[in-house]
């Protein structure tokens, strides 16, 4: 259950209400109210709160001193039967536009999780790659380009494309650097793995990219499966940059194909994941625009892993 507080002009009530009762919503209720100004709570569903959302946002469209505000509700007694819920798109769109940003805190992740990283591949630690797959820097670029690819949002899709390209860049940046100055790393078992490419490691994207926005959409703590799409991501970048450190071309040809294959895959199926939930713009022309450029990236996507797959077998 969520709490959706809308702020508008006093003579709004009628339409405000109206919205209520016309989703079935028996919770609601006028919290403050002024001459000029009125205050509606409703008690409303995660799965039917995108649908009032967009009714408000399209009731209230083009009037002035109006907000519409959604935040979560810990307990409501009493109890209602559970129903499948789902984060509206706007939580989505709040949640997820600040990782399409490289600031300072994203490139600093990325680089505390590529130093680790590289550790734990050069000593064959998983447990330490586990750790720099926790700080997981590349999970929140990924599901923005997928979330704005499947809203047909053209400027979130640059930004986000651009945030995921620094970052990967500077994994393997930093990566050819140890490489340079440490010539006498030796790949073992844990850096070897990641210059090939084999079905397990195709399916571990797909599912990565998969459960990243499954998470995402239904409101679940995405932690573990930002370990999910790390592990998919940034061990190949790392393991790129080491062996263009140290001039092993065989295996930056199969850390390159891997990352870019998983890169493919994790956005693939995050996409569909979230188009399977339902996540789409408001009004029809805006719909219509974002199925073309979800399809054009769905083409893109399965374009480039058949070719990568073809290229490497």
């Amino acid at each position: 259950m969520i709490i959706i507080e809308t702020v508008a002009p006093a003579s709004s009530q009628d339409a405000v209400t109206r919205i209520a009762k016309q989703n079935n919503i028996p919770d609601y209720w006028i919290s403050s109210q002024s001459e000029k100004q009125i205050a509606i709570k409703m008690l409303v569903e995660k799965a039917r709160s995108q649908k009032v959302l967009d009714q408000l946002q399209g009731q209230m469209e083009g009037k002035t001193n109006f907000r519409v505000i959604a935040y979560p509700l810990e307990v409501a007694l009493p109890y209602e039967a559970k129903t499948q819920a789902s984060v509206s798109r706007e939580a989505l769109l709040n949640q997820l536009s600040g990782h399409a940003n490289a600031d300072s805190h994203y490139l600093m992740l990325v680089v505390l999780s590529t130093l680790v990283a590289a550790i734990g591949l050069i000593e064959n630690n998983v447990a330490v790659i586990i750790g720099a797959m926790v700080i997981a820097p590349l999970l929140g670029p990924n599901l923005a380009l997928s979330l704005a690819t499947t809203l047909g949002n053209l400027g979130t899709i640059t930004r986000a494309f651009k945030t995921l390209v620094i970052g990967v860049g500077l994994a393997i940046g930093l990566s050819v650097l140890l490489g340079w100055f440490y010539p006498t790393i030796e790949f073992g078992p844990e850096l070897l793995s990641r210059t090939t490419v084999g079905p397990g490691s195709l399916a571990l994207a797909l599912a990565s990219g998969a459960a990243g926005a499954l998470s995402i959409t239904t409101g679940v703590s995405s932690v573990l499966v930002g370990v999910m799409v790390a592990v998919a991501l940034l061990p190949p970048a790392v393991t790129l940059g080491i062996s263009l450190g140290l001039n092993y071309l065989d295996f930056a040809k199969g850390a390159g194909l891997l990352l870019l294959i998983n890169i493919a895959s994790v956005n693939l199926t995050a996409q569909l994941v979230m188009r399977f939930k339902g996540i789409q713009p408001r009004g029809d022309d805006n719909r219509k625009k974002a199925l073309l450029i979800f399809l054009l990236g769905l083409l893109i996507w399965l374009i480039l892993i058949a070719y990568l797959v073809i290229i490497f077998f």
